[in-house]
């Protein structure tokens, strides 16, 4: 008995073929490839809004609080306040009062006295220690 065999047709042919099944593995690892570039950039794309987003906020809350200093400034209470820091100036029957720093003359004798100590080799300090005046 013979056994006869039959006979594929051209597009059964083409599909049994292991150079179609490369082309085709081939095929799909280029469109992956492009495809993973193409969400990579829109990602990018989409970081890139958000942060100019954040900054027309920032930029927004910036604006408005100048806004409301501008407001604020055109007040006749700011205006006196700014001539009283910066230009020392005075209402009519007030008086200047200027009250000055203290004298820190025991303090710089003390600091002195400290740094010729430090200078000195370690007997002396505890000579001076033990038998110098403790006047302090």
């Amino acid at each position: 008995m013979i056994i006869k065999k039959k006979k594929k047709s051209f597009a059964g042919r083409i599909f049994s073929f292991k150079l179609f099944f490369l082309a085709g593995v081939l095929a799909a690892v280029f469109l992956g490839i492009n495809l993973g570039e193409a969400y990579y950039r829109e990602r990018q794309v989409q970081k890139e809004i958000d942060s100019l987003k954040n900054e027309i906020k920032s930029f927004e809350e910036n604006n408005y609080n100048l806004s409301r200093l501008v407001e604020l400034s055109k007040t006749d209470e700011w205006k006196e306040v700014e001539a009283r820091k910066k230009l020392n100036m005075k209402k009519d029957g007030e008086s200047l009062v200027i009250i000055t720093a203290p004298d820190n003359s025991d303090e710089k004798a003390l600091e002195t006295e400290i740094d010729k100590n430090k200078n000195s080799p370690n007997y002396v300090k505890w000579w001076n220690y033990f038998f110098a005046s403790k006047e302090r």
